[in-house]
């Protein structure tokens, strides 16, 4: 488990963050299904920037190419539904103009936050931010 103090860095992995207002944003990129080290880099550095303060909603936003095999969504769905519960945030979305967001989001489930998905950021960060 990563401790606040050593967040994985973005540059060192397929991802970026970035936050716009209380939202924190994960950028997936391109992602094919990373190997199993960005994966969880991604999963730790949500999981301690999530719970902060400053974040009262995430995005997870998946690029054209991104390509999930199930495999990848069985586990982001039970991660990713622990996170978001660890979090505590009030939002969890994800957002591919694809299925990918779809996908990801019918695994996802926490108890104390809305879980949606959607086609583009700007619509997203509205719901987000409301």
């Amino acid at each position: 488990m990563t401790t606040a103090s050593s967040l994985p860095d973005p540059n060192e992995y397929e991802w970026d963050f970035e936050t716009r207002g209380r939202v924190g944003i994960w950028f997936m990129k391109g992602w094919q299904g990373f190997a199993d080290e960005d994966l969880d880099a991604a999963s730790d550095h949500y999981r301690e920037r999530g719970k902060r303060a400053d974040i009262d909603a995430t995005l997870a936003v998946f690029g054209d190419e991104t390509n999930l095999p199930k495999e990848t969504q069985e586990y982001m769905g039970e991660e990713w539904s622990a996170n978001g519960a660890y979090t505590g945030v009030d939002k969890i979305g994800f957002v591919s103009e694809g299925t990918t967001a779809l996908a990801v989001k019918s695994r996802v489930d926490v108890d104390d936050a809305s879980v949606e998905s959607f086609s583009d950021l700007e619509t997203a960060l509205e719901w987000a931010q409301a």
